[in-house]
């Protein structure tokens, strides 16, 4: 038993030891091809930078292009967990509230990077050279984010988004462009733009649409139509199908539903909440209701 122990220990020791090489060898590969470019990095600079043999380097990599595809599938990985992936239930709950959250998410993870957006910069500079190593990366980083976006698309119908495939390029790459003008092109001073404006207005986009729908929990109306008819005589022809007389009553208009937002935020609720909790207790004690 004593014997097993040891072996297994020496197992778990040299495991540990690997990770570590492979960890040393990836970040001395990252600062030679961040500061030298695809061409002119060598294999030797990537094992002097990492401080390990050169046998130990061609161990675990065939080859340069084999190096290089392993730091963008690595560097991939932590920022699709950091920006999909943070915290259980991520991508739960409203909407509005999700969609802002996850665009605040690839800002913040692909900003605050000045790896990745070196790295991109290397990607772009080289893949006319080097088409194959730009295929990594979209495969490795473009094209997780796009398919996980698009499936969040295609399972919220309410957004009424006719192609969620192409709504998440919209929104994924209008992220992207921004980054791209803001950090990697310096045009801060040429084209101001705050991120939180952007995310605010990406946001209404991809809801402007959005049909309210209620669970279980709430009575109130089914949706939303995005346009009322007129009668020839000029009045709205009544839409409202089953919902209640109260509910009918507080029907609101484009400009009401705007503020019926900032009420819903400075309450803590939703705007399905909202209409609710006036259907129930009127306009006059909102405040007093302990939201």
């Amino acid at each position: 038993m004593r014997k097993k122990s040891k072996q297994v220990e020496e197992s778990a020791g040299e495991r540990l030891l690997s990770a570590d090489k492979v960890d040393a060898i990836l970040a001395g590969a990252m600062q030679e091809f961040l500061a030298n470019g695809y061409a002119a990095t060598t294999m030797d600079k990537v094992t002097a930078a990492a401080g390990v043999s050169k046998t130990t380097v061609y161990s675990y990599f065939q080859d340069k292009e084999g190096l290089f595809t392993a730091l963008i599938e690595r560097l991939a990985q932590q920022k699709y967990l950091a920006v999909f992936n943070p915290e259980p239930g991520f991508l739960e709950g409203e909407p509005e509230i999700v969609l802002r959250r996850l665009a605040k998410n690839i800002l913040d993870n692909t900003n605050c990077s000045q790896e990745l957006l070196g790295l991109v910069r290397l990607i772009i500079a080289e893949s006319g050279r080097f088409p194959s190593l730009a295929q990594v990366f979209v495969r490795n980083v473009d094209k997780p984010a796009l398919e996980v976006i698009s499936q969040y698309f295609a399972a919220h119908s309410e957004l009424q988004l006719p192609d969620p495939e192409v709504a998440a390029r919209i929104f994924k790459g209008t992220l992207i462009h921004f980054t791209i003008i803001q950090y990697m092109l310096h045009g801060a001073d040429i084209l101001p733009m705050e991120g939180d404006r952007l995310i605010d207005n990406l946001v209404k986009l991809m809801t402007s649409n959005k049909l309210d729908i209620h669970g279980d929990k709430y009575s109130g109306t089914r949706h939303k139509s995005p346009r009322r008819k007129r009668t020839p005589g000029g009045k709205f022809q009544a839409d409202y199908g089953s919902e209640s007389k109260k509910l009918r009553s507080i029907r609101l208009t484009d400009t009401a539903w705007a503020k019926l937002d900032e009420l819903a935020q400075e309450n803590n609720l939703t705007r399905s909440e909202m209409i609710e909790l006036f259907a129930r207790q009127g306009f006059g004690d909102t405040k007093e209701s302990g939201t």
